[in-house]
């Protein structure tokens, strides 16, 4: 199923394709139909491990999503719209040729889990149907990860956390309870790891991250006892939870603090969240989320930043107050005056691998009841803290325009939804949007659209050659051979107390290095693994920035 050759091939041809194309582009961008069902969501399995043009998942809600480190996307379970089953089926999508392959399943609806002994990998296990904000994570070794979830029919919240291992295609069952779990979890001491520690079941989160050492971070989300604002820490290697800020307490009002001013007491209220990034310090951002208290029902559409090496929460944009309507001072135009209107379940976020400051999202819920739902994308740059209105609109139920598929079009739009899952392709640097629920009850949908971004349209990727890259001060650095087998050579007019770093194309710092008064310098990286990296060459002063491959 796997073929690094082949792969690379479509590598380049996708970097030529890019080229040629993303100049012709209107101002916002364009959107484009490319898989997938406009008229029902029936899946078509093929063959399981295969590609095929033909297959496609059923149309799914709130489904878990990955983007694995070698650029592939890939989804699990998910509830469907004629049913209301859950299933947990484990699908990858290859962006170079359109396609999706069934991986991993039973291709029915409603399986229970199968835990098998924890720690243990089995091709037998299964962590059974789930659906409605299932936390999500890749670590650094390619793993995906999932932890909790919800299945409606049974009327449960899991609190178990999963890792799947990619190359020997099996599941294992980690930490947690099995079953379904409305115990209050166990906290232990703040800030102090133990073996039984472990957060309450939960569901209706995805605001995950992972950090440089390998650990999986958590935040909020919906429980049996209602929502949290509670920030979790796992680590991997010791199978460890540690319970790191916030309450241990549900329907915490929260503290904003001063606008833009970090501080110890800072945190933000218990919500359903949704929208999250990091950015390329390995600072954690959030956006947004449902407020599902008794008395005062209503969505944020606040940003957060989160710094793990202080502990820290730091308000940066938008009101402490909910539902507010928002305002966009025009399409592509940043500005402090533009706020996105409040909204939760807007799960399908993207980040430009080319500046991992700049962070998006799509459409969402408008309020919990899911009165209205928007079609509307949004970027945001972390370094002038501005929000820039990409594409869609602020008016909600907006239909679709799908157009011709495989077929761009100014014309073409998603439809309004919630419940979407995104992804970004490393390579091209292309948005990708699947499912959602475009009316409730039911109508979940199974179209797969690719966004391609205007490079005009503040998003700061103004090429995707990943061979050289020009700074501001027109100073050219060159990066050779380009694809390498690990060791390359940097060279500028002249190098001076500079360092550079390396990213993957999750953001993870992965190499550092010094360079001292040269002219070129000779890197060796071959202890990485193969794929798609990027560098930032800075002295204090001034940045340079761009992206190699390793084969």
């Amino acid at each position: 199923m796997k073929n690094e050759t082949k792969g690379m091939k479509r590598i380049y041809l996708i970097l030529i394709i890019g080229l040629l194309t993303l100049k012709g582009y209107s101002q916002q961008g364009e959107w484009t139909w490319m898989n997938g069902s406009n008229v029902n969501d029936a899946p078509v399995w093929g063959t399981q491990g295969a590609f095929d043009p033909a297959n496609t998942p059923i149309g799914l809600y709130e489904a878990c999503q990955w983007t694995d480190l070698n650029g592939k996307f890939w989804l699990y379970g998910g509830l469907d719209s004629g049913t209301f089953n859950q299933y947990s089926d484990l699908w990858e999508f290859d962006p170079a040729i359109n396609q999706w392959a069934w991986i991993k399943g039973p291709g029915v609806v409603q399986e229970f889990p199968v835990y098998g002994v924890q720690c243990v990998p089995s091709p037998a296990n299964t962590p059974g149907a789930r659906a409605f904000g299932v936390a999500t994570w890749v670590d650094n070794d390619n793993n995906l990860w999932l932890f909790g979830g919800l299945n409606n029919q049974w009327a449960g919240v899991f609190g178990d956390l999963w890792k799947y291992d990619i190359a020997s295609n099996e599941w294992t069952w980690m930490k947690g309870p099995q079953g379904f779990n409305y115990s209050n979890g166990v906290y232990g001491a703040q800030g102090i790891p133990d073996t039984a520690n472990f957060p309450p079941a939960r569901s209706e989160t995805n605001a995950t991250w992972t950090d440089s050492l390998n650990n999986l971070w958590l935040f909020g989300g919906d429980s049996y006892w209602g929502a949290h604002n509670d920030l979790w820490r796992y680590n991997i290697a010791t199978n460890t939870w540690t319970w790191i800020k916030g309450p241990n307490t549900v329907s915490d009002a929260g503290h904003w603090g001063t606008l833009g001013i970090p501080d110890t007491a800072n945190n933000p209220s218990s919500r359903l969240v949704y929208a999250k990034w990091k950015d390329h310090e390995g600072n954690f951002w959030l956006f947004g989320g449902a407020n599902n208290g008794s008395n005062t029902l209503g969505t944020y559409e606040d940003l957060w930043r989160y710094n793990p090496a202080t502990n820290v929460w730091t308000w940066m944009s938008g009101l402490n107050s909910l539902s507010f309507p928002g305002y966009a001072n025009g399409y592509c135009t940043p500005s402090t005056q533009n706020k996105p209107p409040g909204r939760f379940e807007n799960r399908a976020c993207f980040q430009t691998y080319c500046n991992s400051d700049h962070f998006q999202f799509f459409g969402g819920g408008y309020d919990i009841n899911a009165s209205g739902k928007y079609n509307d994308l949004w970027d945001y740059d972390v370094s002038t803290n501005k929000w820039t209105f990409i594409n869609g609109s602020m008016t909600l139920n907006q239909p679709s325009v799908y157009g011709i598929r495989t077929v761009s079009s100014p014309a073409n739009q998603p439809g309004s939804k919630m419940g979407s899952i995104g992804w970004v392709d490393p390579v091209t640097q292309n948005f990708w949007l699947f499912g959602g629920i475009v009316h409730w009850p039911g109508n979940h949908v199974n179209e797969m659209w690719r966004f391609v971004p205007d490079t005009a349209c503040s998003l700061l990727c103004n090429s995707i050659t990943g061979i050289k890259e020009t700074n501001k001060y027109k100073v050219e650095i060159s990066l050779f051979p380009n694809p390498n087998n690990g060791r390359f050579t940097l060279s500028q007019l002249e190098i001076r107390n500079y360092e550079i770093r390396i990213y993957d194309i999750l953001g993870q710092e992965v190499y550092t290095q010094a360079i001292i008064n040269q002219q070129s310098s000779t890197i060796n990286v071959s202890q990485l693994s193969n794929g798609i990296y990027f560098y930032q060459l800075t002295n204090g002063r001034e940045t340079y920035r761009g992206k190699f491959i390793k084969q």
